[in-house]
């Protein structure tokens, strides 16, 4: 009996252990980074008691991202985390379609790090490896900057960095390419954009900052576990 239980063990484990390989398969990480090229920050304020349209020219900037996600067939679930830093040296203040001259201290910098869920469709192709993909991804991004003094004519006016929270959605289209067994390369081409906000503190000027957007150009490794 003995005997029997170990040769059924060393049976089933014969089974077992290949089958949890393969699905530990559909598990996976992605490391990339690339380019971002954010649309220009805008919104509006009063200042001194007159209301004027603000906008923040942009430059473009690194970014950086991690994936974690599970394979169903041709679909994926990913949680995906991303980064990147908006810059900018000036700023254009307009009121009634006249231009005001005005000017920021220090420049703006404003950390953009976004918590998002993608789903997927991979479209397989066993023919030359190079497999395209879509995907939809929800989340919230979150906004971090530095205090801003804002110089109108002359006059300065206080503006808060302040860090807020928006909702953030994303599409994403991509290629694979196998390069080992477990390990994939991957070029992909994002849009995002992320909900308007207010910013509003005792002390400060307050900004309404209109939606904005990136579009973003990424390359990195798949790896499968």
């Amino acid at each position: 009996m003995k005997n029997y239980l170990i040769g059924t063990s060393l049976l089933l484990s014969s089974f077992v252990a290949p089958s949890f390989a393969e699905e530990s398969k559909d598990i996976y990480l992605s490391i990339g980074g690339g380019i971002a090229f954010p649309s220009d920050v805008e919104g509006d304020t009063t200042l001194g008691g007159t209301k004027y349209d603000a906008t923040f020219p942009t430059d473009s900037t690194g970014m950086y991202s991690i994936g974690v996600g599970k394979e169903f067939d041709t679909y994926r679930l990913e949680f995906n985390y991303s980064a990147a830093t908006v810059e900018t040296d000036s700023i254009s203040l307009t009121s009634g379609g006249n231009g005001v001259t005005a000017t920021i201290s220090p420049n703006l910098e404003s950390d953009v790090k976004s918590y998002m869920v993608y789903g997927f469709k991979d479209f397989k192709n066993e023919t030359n490896n190079i497999s395209p993909y879509f995907g939809v991804g929800l989340g919230f991004s979150t906004l971090s900057a530095k205090d801003q003094t804002a110089t109108v004519a002359g006059t300065a006016y206080s503006l808060e960095g302040a860090e807020e929270s928006v909702f953030t959605f994303a599409l994403k289209g991509g290629i694979t390419y196998p390069i080992s067994e477990n390990t994939s390369l991957y070029s992909e081409a994002m849009y995002q954009n992320l909900a308007s906000y207010e910013v509003s503190e005792p002390g400060y000027e307050t900004v309404n900052y209109d939606s904005n957007s990136f579009f973003a150009v990424t390359a990195g490794l798949k790896f499968n576990f």
